[in-house]
């Protein structure tokens, strides 16, 4: 009998501790970098004040420690922040991403020499890129940002992508795990023209982008589960003048569900009472 018992709080204590155990908090840690380098060319379309030129790239990065995501994903968020499909860490992609000389395609015609720092901002081109985490329940995005600017343009250029986690199913969430995004271009201009929400987008879009066959649906939106919207986001000049900025528009569940059919995945994210049913 005590050895059944023994057994018997042993088995419980697995249960409590292991097994049964919810996720814990998402934990990340902070990386950081700067290169800046001295470049000099022969091209004679480059004004004779910016020969030589600045390059500088940064960044300033949160990142998820070992065993938060699945390798899979983490090579997805790789993908996203540094553009890089091959590297296989962190490590290897941000180093490649400092080492991008990208002022110019053709890296050979250049003179380089790294230096400590580059000063004087209206004669260098630079590269920032930055990011930052939310979490809700189950759910974690990350919020990828870059900043650049290429030496003697009008003015610099910036770009935020998102890339939602779902820690519970262990997967990266794309739009058409929730949608058809086959549909997506009709919906998106329909929810610009009906939603008060997104009635400052009409007025800023290019006239073309009030054809639906004209909207290019973008995999970069994020998901707000408390109020049970999706909001897609489109870059600089993708739906709107430099002037206008970045475009959120945001898509209500209920009322998304009233047009197109939501995945068997997307219901059980949002829960029921979320959607037309």
């Amino acid at each position: 009998m005590k050895k059944i018992l023994s057994l018997t709080l042993i088995l419980t204590i697995f249960v409590l501790t292991g097994c049964g155990k919810k996720n814990g908090p998402f934990t990340t840690f902070s990386i950081s970098g700067m290169r800046s380098y001295m470049v000099k060319t022969d091209d004679p379309y480059l004004p004779e004040t910016l020969n030589p030129c600045g390059v500088e790239n940064s960044y300033s990065l949160v990142w998820p420690t070992k065993g938060m995501m699945t390798k899979e994903a983490e090579k997805e968020l790789i993908r996203q922040v540094f553009a890089d499909s091959t590297s296989t860490s962190v490590n290897e992609a941000s180093q490649r991403w400092l080492s991008n000389l990208w002022l110019y395609e053709d890296t050979k015609a250049l003179e380089t020499k790294t230096v400590d720092s580059v000063t004087g901002k209206e004669s260098y081109t630079y590269a920032h890129l930055s990011n930052d985490i939310k979490q809700h329940d189950n759910l974690v995005t990350f919020i990828t940002s870059t900043e650049t600017f290429l030496a003697g343009a009008a003015h610099g250029l910036y770009t935020v992508q998102y890339l939602t986690y779902d820690r519970k199913a262990k997967r990266v969430i794309h739009l058409n795990d929730l949608v058809d995004t086959s549909k997506m271009g009709e919906i998106i201009v329909r929810a610009i023209e009906d939603l008060v929400v997104n009635k400052d987008i009409s007025d800023c879009m290019f006239e073309e982008y009030h054809n639906a066959g004209k909207v290019a649906v973008v995999d970069n939106f994020f998901i707000d589960s408390t109020r049970s919207t999706i909001t897609v986001v489109f870059q600089q000049y993708d739906i709107a003048p430099y002037a206008c900025g970045l475009q959120s528009v945001v898509l209500p569940i209920f009322w998304l569900s009233k047009h197109v059919e939501l995945t068997p995945y997307a219901k059980k994210l949002f829960g029921k009472g979320s959607y037309l049913e």
